[in-house]
C-alpha cells in the first residue's frame, strides 16, 4: 500500500516543501563556499601584503647593518655598532615575522633559521672580542641568502595566489553546477508531485464521470491521501444507493408494464368488438370515439413495449450472447425487410456495407440497426433518401445512417437520446421517443458509441462497434 500524507492539504505542502528544499541546499553550499572563498581571499590578500612589506623591511634592514658594519670598520667608533645592534633587533624580528607565514614550506622556514643562527653566532663572536671581520663575512652570506630566500618566499606567495584563483574558478564552476543541478531536481520534485495530483484528480474524475454515464457495476476505491480516500468511500456509498434505486425503478417499471398489459388487452378487445359493431350499430359519431380509443390503446401498447425494451436495453450487458457475425449481411437484412414499408412513400436506400466480421450479440446488433432505419424512415420525405454506410479497421466498425428529413436542432441534440424525449421536428409524427434510447443502450452494452454527427441536409447518426467484444479480449488475464 502507498503511503500518503494524511490530508491533501498535507500533500500540496509536502510538495511544496520537496520542491524547495533543493533549492535551500544549493543556496545553504553557495552561501557555505562564498564565505570560505572570502576568508580565504581576505587571508590571501593579508599575507601577499604582509610578505611584500616584510621582503623590503628585511632587504633595507640586511642593507643598514652592512652599512653600520663598514662604518665601524673605519671610524671605529661604538655608535655605529650600537646603529647595527638596533636594526639588528628589527632584522631578526621581520624574518620571524615572515617565517610565520602560513604558505612557506619547512625548508624556506629552516633556510631563515639558519640565516639568524649564522648572524647571531658571527655577532656573539664580536662581542666575545674577535674581529669585526667575522661579522662582516657572515653578513655577506647572509645577504646572498637572505636575496635568494625572498625571492623564494615571493615565488611561493605568487603561486599561491595563482593556486587561489583556479580554484577560485574551479569553485564557480562548481557552483553553476550545483545551482543548475538544483533546478533540474526542484523541477523533477514539481513534476513529480503535479504527476502524482493530476494521477489523483484524474482517478476522481473517472469516478465522477463513471457515474454521471450510469456506469453502477464497478464497485469505487480511491487510493491517496485520507480525505480524498474519505470521499471515495462517500461515492462509494452513492454508488450504491444509486444503483439500490437503479433495481427499485427496474423492478417497478416491470411490475406496472405488467399490470397495465392485462387491463390495456382488455380495453383493446373491448373496442375492437364495439368496432366490429358486435354488440349493434355504431352511429358515425361512435364510430370516431372507437377509433379514437383504438389508436390510443394501441399508442399505450406501444409505450408499455417500449418501456420493457428500454429496461431490458439497460440491462442487455448482462445477458448478451456474444457470437461472430457478419455486419453486412445483419444490416442487408435488415435494409431489406425496411424496403417494402419504405416503397410505399417513395423512399429509396443507398447502401455501401464492406465485409465485416464483428463479435457481438446478434438481437442486440438488429434491434439497433432496425431502430435507426425506422427513426431515418419516419422523418423522410417522400421519395427521399435513406445513406447506409458500413466501414471498418482493425479493431473498429464504423456503420452511417443519413436521412434526408428535417434534421436534428441544435438545442435538441444534447438530449436526442434521452428516454420519451422529442424533439420540436417529431411533435407531428407517431413514436414514444425511445427507439434511439434503446439503440443507444445496446451500443453502450458493446462498449461502442451511437452519436449525432454534424450535417447540412437530414440527421446523420453513426455507430462506433469494437470489432472483438471487450470480454472475450479480457478473458486471457482473468
Amino acid at each position: 500500500m502507498k503511503r500518503y500524507p494524511r490530508t491533501f492539504l498535507q500533500l500540496i505542502t509536502f510538495g511544496h516543501i520537496l520542491f524547495a528544499l533543493p533549492l535551500l541546499i544549493a543556496a545553504g553550499y553557495v552561501f557555505i563556499k562564498l564565505d570560505t572563498l572570502n576568508d580565504r581571499y581576505r587571508e590571501a590578500i593579508e599575507q601577499a601584503t604582509s610578505s611584500s612589506s616584510l621582503r623590503g623591511e628585511i632587504t633595507e634592514d640586511v642593507l643598514h647593518m652592512e652599512r653600520s658594519l663598514r662604518r665601524h670598520m673605519v671610524m671605529k667608533d661604538s655608535d655605529s655598532l650600537n646603529d647595527y645592534a638596533r636594526v639588528r633587533g628589527e632584522w631578526r624580528s621581520n624574518v620571524e615575522l615572515l617565517a610565520q607565514l602560513t604558505p612557506l614550506p619547512e625548508e624556506l622556514i629552516g633556510e631563515l633559521a639558519t640565516q639568524l643562527d649564522l648572524e647571531r653566532r658571527a655577532y656573539t663572536k664580536v662581542r666575545e672580542g674577535e674581529k669585526i671581520e667575522v661579522l662582516a663575512a657572515a653578513l655577506a652570506e647572509i645577504k646572498l641568502r637572505s636575496q635568494k630566500s625572498l625571492v623564494d618566499a615571493r615565488e611561493i606567495l605568487d603561486h599561491q595566489q595563482l593556486r587561489f584563483l583556479e580554484e577560485s574558478n574551479s569553485l564557480r564552476t562548481r557552483l553553476l553546477f550545483a545551482a543548475g543541478l538544483a533546478v533540474l531536481i526542484a523541477m523533477c520534485c514539481l513534476w513529480a508531485i503535479r504527476s502524482l495530483l493530476a494521477r489523483l484528480i484524474g482517478r476522481f474524475e473517472k469516478v465522477v464521470i463513471r457515474l454521471g454515464k450510469g456506469n453502477l457495476q464497478q464497485a469505487i476505491e480511491l487510493g491517496g491521501p485520507g480525505d480524498l480516500r474519505w470521499l471515495g468511500r462517500w461515492l462509494e456509498w452513492l454508488r450504491r444507493r444509486l444503483l439500490s434505486l437503479e433495481e427499485e425503478r427496474a423492478q417497478v417499471l416491470r411490475h406496472v408494464s405488467h399490470e397495465l398489459k392485462t387491463p390495456l388487452a382488455a380495453m383493446h378487445e373491448g373496442a375492437a368488438l364495439l368496432a366490429e359493431e358486435v354488440p349493434g350499430p355504431l352511429t358515425p359519431e361512435q364510430r370516431r370515439i372507437v377509433g379514437i380509443l383504438q389508436s390510443n390503446s394501441r399508442r399505450l401498447q406501444d409505450l408499455i413495449e417500449g418501456l420493457l425494451r428500454l429496461q431490458q436495453a439497460g440491462h442487455a450487458a448482462e445477458r448478451i450472447g456474444y457470437e461472430t457475425l457478419r455486419f453486412d449481411q445483419l444490416i442487408a437484412e435488415v435494409v431489406e425487410t425496411t424496403r417494402l414499408i419504405a416503397a410505399e412513400r417513395g423512399v429509396q436506400f443507398a447502401c455501401s456495407l464492406a465485409e465485416t466480421e464483428i463479435v457481438a450479440g446478434r438481437e442486440a446488433l438488429l434491434t439497433v440497426v432496425h431502430n435507426l432505419l425506422a427513426n431515418a424512415l419516419k422523418f423522410s420525405p417522400g421519395n427521399g433518401l435513406i445513406k447506409v454506410l458500413l466501414s471498418h479497421d482493425a479493431s473498429k466498425a464504423w456503420l452511417d445512417v443519413e436521412d434526408q428529413g428535417p434534421g436534428v436542432a441544435e438545442r435538441d441534440a444534447s438530449r436526442i437520446f434521452e428516454p420519451f424525449y422529442r424533439s420540436s421536428a417529431s411533435r407531428d409524427i407517431a413514436g414514444v421517443g425511445l427507439g434511439l434510447a434503446i439503440a443507444r443502450e445496446f451500443v453502450l452494452a458493446h462498449r461502442g458509441e451511437l452519436k449525432l454527427m454534424p450535417s447540412s441536409t437530414g440527421a446523420h447518426f453513426r455507430v462506433v462497434l469494437p470489432l472483438q467484444a471487450s470480454h472475450l479480449r479480457q478473458a486471457p488475464d482473468a
